[in-house]
């Protein structure tokens, strides 16, 4: 229920209650008359006070509501009634000179009164502290999105590449992990573009870096779900192939990598194509944690570049299981 009804309700209760009370008041007004004029017989005078503590209980039963269902406004109109009726008890007697029979109205009215002040302190104060509560879990939800966020950004950071958004070394070396630790075998090609260097030199940084984006990209697609792949350098990338590859299998996705890169791309800087030379190696038989793996790759990447770049190196001749 929202608010703005919950408060219409409410608003609704406390005029309910007012009825209630200005009706019973008036009807006990009406028989304590009648029965001061003898309309009730001589004997009525205990059947009169049950009727005017039956009202009285009644009357004290709207005031609690009003404020436990109201608050605030509950509690002025509940004083403002018991005020009035409690005035009216002490100075009508006193003007018809029969002081004595005030005396249990009176303090009825007084103890409503007394009663009426206790229970709204203790419902404001409860109120209060309900509002504090709710407001130190809003603030403990907020704080722990916070934190969710703050991991999640973390985590990112340390695992993914800021410019292209691929994986990164850190996430290649941890998936290497995955896959020693349940003994699954794989092969690992190593990539990095030939002669970068000489673009980022005579273009600039930020074209090479244009580029970068776009052979990232092409490299991310080609891979989709079936290899995992990550950029572990400024121009080098990396993918692990899943299972058991002979060389024959790997020399077809290496072809199918070199049409991709070679790929000519358009910028606003003009045409550009590049090579690629190729490190490969395989768990279990060059290696068995991911650093050994990643040396291995790297270590056969470095021949192909020695070896005239734009090739494939294998680390050992039993790099494929």
């Amino acid at each position: 229920m929202s608010k703005e009804k919950k408060k219409s309700g409410n608003l609704v209760a406390t005029i309910i209650c007012v009825i209630v009370f200005i009706v019973v008041y008036y009807i006990t007004g009406q028989i304590n008359r009648l029965n001061a004029m003898g309309r009730f017989g001589e004997n009525s005078g205990a059947l009169v006070s049950g009727f005017n503590g039956v009202f009285s209980q009644v009357q004290v039963l709207m005031t609690v509501i009003m404020v436990l269902l109201d608050r605030k406004r509950g509690f002025i109109v509940s004083m403002v009634l018991e005020g009035v009726s409690t005035l009216i008890t002490i100075f009508g007697p006193v003007l018809s000179q029969h002081n004595i029979g005030a005396i249990p109205g009176v303090v009825i009215g007084i103890v409503t009164i007394i009663i009426l002040i206790i229970i709204y302190m203790n419902g404001e104060r409860n109120h209060k502290l309900r509002e504090e509560v709710t407001s130190n879990y809003e603030q403990l939800i907020e704080q722990n999105r916070m934190i969710e966020e703050k991991d999640q950004t973390l985590t990112y950071l340390a695992y993914y590449d800021r410019m292209t958004g691929l994986p990164n070394r850190a996430f290649f070396a941890d998936k290497l992990q995955e896959y020693i630790d349940n003994t699954t075998p794989c092969a690992i090609i190593y990539m990095d573009a030939d002669n970068f260097k000489q673009i980022n030199d005579t273009f600039g940084h930020q074209v090479g870096d244009e580029l970068i984006k776009i052979y990232s990209e092409r490299f991310e697609k080609y891979c989709g779900a079936k290899y995992t792949c990550a950029k572990v350098g400024g121009d080098e990338f990396a993918m692990i192939l899943e299972g058991r590859y002979t060389e024959a299998d790997i020399m077809n996705i290496v072809e199918q990598l070199r049409t991709l890169f070679g790929e000519t791309v358009n910028i606003s800087a003009g045409q550009f194509s590049i090579t690629m030379s190729y490190g490969i190696c395989g768990f279990p038989n060059d290696g068995s944690t991911p650093d050994a793996l990643i040396i291995a790759a790297d270590t056969a990447l470095y021949n192909a570049k020695i070896a005239g770049k734009n090739r494939p190196c294998f680390f050992s001749q039993h790099s494929l299981g």
